[in-house]
Formats: structure tokens, C-alpha cells, sequence
């Protein structure tokens, strides 16, 4: 018995290092240094150094059980993934996941019989069993501590690139073109002489000072325009029984890494940098996102226990959200800190019927919202190469740019499934354990983008749209 263990062993060491190896091999290039780490899940060998909030739920097997899907899916969203390669190692995790358990049972096994032979008489055969009994158990120890470091090493590179698979894609997400779903008047025509930059007009009317992507300054008219538009906002999305709530600005890698973003990429979140309540070498860093964005709202929930008699849970904010500089847009359409109002709707089941009437319910209130902001927008379906990995489909509220000759994004809608849900941990109670709700999310409305599509549309004078004009002249943007 001893010597077979002893050969089990080596023959496990050996298959752990040339699978390994041929993990590693298809996965880097030679010369490719690994730095990324993952917040959202913690590798036992980094527990020590990092306190893990949560183990994220792995439905993997699941996706992998059709293949040819999830490869049609990151074809689509023209993304490059060997997932033959990754469903390989995957399956190799399992496979050690599943050794170990089998080594600490027939462990126990071991221990129980070693307590049942000394219990009994103590006759010279009993000891020599207990003996023998004792080696194997030493042994097995050994393989269990063997194969718990090597499943660390697997975790650090094979849970880290599985979670780095984007979301599924909602049936009615285009795979090629993005779609018009609607269209509200027509677009301004201009000569091109009149066409101005929102910049230079913006300037010549004293309504803006703009010194950078990050810095500039909202003026006169187009300062009470801002606080009034999200006063209007509040309202639309108050009418629709969605409650106004206050999120917080800053959020930790966990949460960035959840939403599908790289925690590590200042270009995807600001990072805070010398934050005294982060250890050096943790992963797990403080982010600037604003109160009113997707991770703020996920912040509330995260690891949290719904009762499903709560369902929908309907939220909004409107408030400061911040994002680094999109390096394909200038002006106020690249604003780092803008003012936005964000949705967030939890819905307990993404197959259900209720799953559909409440993003249609929430797309008709934004499009009212539109019709009180602008004479001419459009609703556009977002092809598959245009979501983030997070999202399964995403609608957009775009407005007419005049001066760039193309529409800008203004605002949108888009829907998760149950993907944030599993990844943090959002659950809940069902009869038979629990389950994980579906995400309806977004930012709805920009202002720093619309103020710039009104001010290129009439580039003489601001023309404040006559809901707005409301609270301006009444003064209760001040208290709403």
C-alpha cells in the first residue's frame, strides 16, 4: 500500500509539471512578464497578503459545456481567446480540485482506522498496522500540501483568464452593424462655415471655460442648464417609481475588476494612488468612479442576500461619474468628471417575462426624457463588437454633433443576466438554496455631452429647452 502511494505521488507530480507546462506554454509568449493580479478572486498562496471579501461563483462548466457558442460569442465581440486551450486547463483545475478531495477523504478514512485499531487491544500486529496505517497518512499529508500549492499556482493563471470571459450575448444584440430602433426628428443641417466646435462656442458665449478633458468650468446659463437637467431627470425617473439614492465615489479594485474592467488599467478607472489603508502589494486598491455610476450602485449589493418578495429593486442617481479620457472624442464629449444620471434595476430572474417588460419600461421612460431634452435623437442597438465584456446588450440614446458630422452617445441602457450578480455574490433565498438576479443598468443621460450637442445645433445662442427652462426660471434646481 505504501509503495503504491508513493508511486501515486510521483506520477501525480509528474503529470501536475507537464500539464503545467503545456498550460503555460500555449497561453504566454516566452518573452510576455505576468503582472496582472487579480482583486476579485484571491489564490490561496496570496491570502496571506491579501484579505479575500469574496470567492466569486464559477459557472464555467457551464459555459464551456457549449463551446461553440462561447467561440461564436468572442467572435463576435472580436475578441481572441484559444478556447480549446482554456476549456483544457480548465478542466485540468477540476480535475486536481477533484484529486484533493478524494486524498483528504481517504485520509479521514485513515485517521477513523487508526483510532478503531487503537481503541482495541494493543497486540504486536495491531501496532504494525497502526504503523503502516501512520506512513500512509504521512504520505497523504504530503500529497495534499503538494497538490494545494499546485492548484494555487493553477488558480493564478486559469481562474484569472476565465473570468476574463466577457458575458452572453442577448439574442437580439446585432452581430454585424449596429441597428436604428428609433429616430425623432432629423438632424440640423449646417453649412459648413457655421459648423463650430461646442469648445469655441461655448467660450464666445461665456457659458464654458475649458481648460482640459479634466478640468473646465460651467458658467452662467449653462451651469443652472446642469443643475436643472438632473433636477428634470429626477423627476422622469422618480414618476417611475425608481428610488433616488446617494452611492459613493470611490469603490475598490474588486468591484472595477467585476464590472468587466482591468483594475490595474488607469486608462479603465482612476486609480488612487499612496492610499494609506491599502498594504503594499495588495491588489485591492481605492478607484474614483463617482455616486453615480454602475459600480457605485454595485457596491450597495455586493455579497447581499435579497429577499426575492423585494423584487424589482429599482434605483437611480444623478450625480458626478468619473472615467479617464476617451482618446476618440475632444471637448466635453472626453469630460472626465461629468454630471450623469445612472439607473439600476434588480430583477430576480433574467428568463423571466419581468426581465423584458422592465427594460422596456425603463427605455420608453428615457426616450420621454429625450423628448423633453432635445427635437431630434435617436435609440441605436449596439452590435456585439461594441459592448464591454460585462454587458449582453446595450441601447443608446445618441444626438446629432454637428460640428464633428456624426452622432455622439449621450446615454444607455444596457442589460447583464445574471453576470454581475454571480461574480459578487448578489443572491437570493429560493426553496432549494438560492439564486442570482439579473442586472438592467445605466447611464441614462450625460450632461456635459448634451449641453455640447445643444450649443454646436445653435451655435449663436444657448437655447435652454423649455422643460429645463422650467427649473431654471423657478429656481427648484436648487432643492432638487
Amino acid at each position: 500500500m505504501t509503495n503504491s502511494l508513493c508511486r501515486f505521488t510521483y506520477a501525480l507530480k509528474r503529470t501536475y509539471r507537464t500539464l503545467m507546462r503545456d498550460v503555460r506554454r500555449t497561453t504566454f509568449l516566452s518573452s510576455f512578464e505576468r503582472h496582472y493580479s487579480s482583486a476579485l478572486y484571491i489564490s490561496g498562496n496570496k491570502a496571506y497578503k491579501a484579505f479575500a471579501y469574496l470567492s466569486p461563483y464559477l459557472d464555467f462548466d457551464e459555459r464551456f459545456a457549449n463551446v461553440d457558442k462561447l467561440r461564436k460569442n468572442l467572435a463576435s465581440r472580436g475578441m481572441d481567446v484559444d478556447i480549446d486551450q482554456l476549456k483544457e486547463a480548465w478542466n485540468f483545475y477540476i480535475k486536481m480540485i477533484a484529486d484533493k478531495y478524494a486524498l483528504e477523504d481517504h485520509n479521514t478514512e485513515l485517521v477513523d482506522r487508526v483510532k478503531i485499531l487503537q481503541s482495541a487491544e494493543h497486540t504486536a500486529e495491531q501496532k504494525q498496522e497502526v504503523h503502516k496505517l501512520r506512513t500512509q497518512l504521512r504520505i497523504i499529508r504530503q500529497d495534499v500540501k503538494t497538490m494545494k500549492q499546485a492548484i494555487w499556482d493553477l488558480e493564478e493563471d486559469v481562474i484569472e483568464r476565465v473570468l476574463k470571459l466577457p458575458n452572453e450575448l442577448d439574442p437580439r444584440t446585432p452581430v454585424g452593424e449596429s441597428v436604428v430602433m428609433k429616430s425623432v426628428g432629423s438632424a440640423t443641417k449646417m453649412s459648413e462655415e457655421n459648423r463650430r466646435s461646442h469648445v469655441d462656442i461655448g467660450t464666445s458665449l461665456d457659458l464654458l471655460e475649458y481648460k482640459n478633458p479634466i478640468c473646465y468650468y460651467l458658467s452662467n446659463d449653462a451651469a443652472l442648464f446642469e443643475l436643472a437637467t438632473l433636477a428634470h431627470a429626477g423627476r422622469v425617473l422618480g414618476g417611475n417609481d425608481m428610488v433616488r439614492i446617494i452611492g459613493t465615489d470611490f469603490s475598490r479594485s474588486l468591484l472595477v475588476e467585476a464590472s468587466g474592467l482591468n483594475h490595474e488599467d488607469p486608462m479603465a478607472a482612476f486609480v488612487i494612488q499612496d492610499h494609506n489603508e491599502v498594504e503594499r502589494g495588495s491588489p485591492n486598491r481605492m478607484h474614483l468612479v463617482g455616486g453615480a455610476s454602475l459600480i457605485s450602485f454595485l457596491a450597495l449589493h455586493t455579497k447581499q442576500l435579497i429577499n426575492p418578495k423585494h423584487f424589482p429593486l429599482k434605483y437611480f442617481a444623478t450625480g458626478r461619474q468619473y472615467t479617464p479620457q476617451n482618446s476618440h472624442a475632444s471637448g466635453l464629449f472626453a469630460a472626465c468628471q461629468a454630471s450623469v444620471a445612472h439607473a439600476f434595476v434588480v430583477v430576480k430572474d433574467s428568463k423571466g417575462e419581468d426581465y423584458r417588460i422592465l427594460f422596456e419600461e425603463l427605455l420608453e421612460t428615457v426616450c420621454g426624457l429625450y423628448d423633453d431634452l432635445c427635437d431630434h435623437y435617436r435609440v441605436v442597438m449596439r452590435s456585439a463588437s461594441e459592448l464591454q465584456s460585462c454587458e449582453e446588450m446595450r441601447v443608446s440614446f445618441e444626438m446629432w454633433s454637428p460640428f464633428l458630422n456624426q452622432y455622439i452617445e449621450i446615454g444607455h441602457i444596457s442589460t447583464y443576466g445574471d453576470y454581475l450578480s454571480k461574480r459578487l455574490l448578489i443572491a437570493y433565498q429560493t426553496p432549494t438554496g438560492r439564486d442570482f438576479p439579473a442586472v438592467i443598468s445605466g447611464t441614462v443621460l450625460s450632461v456635459p455631452r448634451l449641453l455640447a450637442c445643444l450649443l454646436e445645433q445653435n451655435p449663436d445662442r444657448f437655447v435652454i429647452p423649455p422643460k429645463i427652462a422650467e427649473f431654471v426660471l423657478s429656481n427648484d434646481h436648487v432643492v432638487n
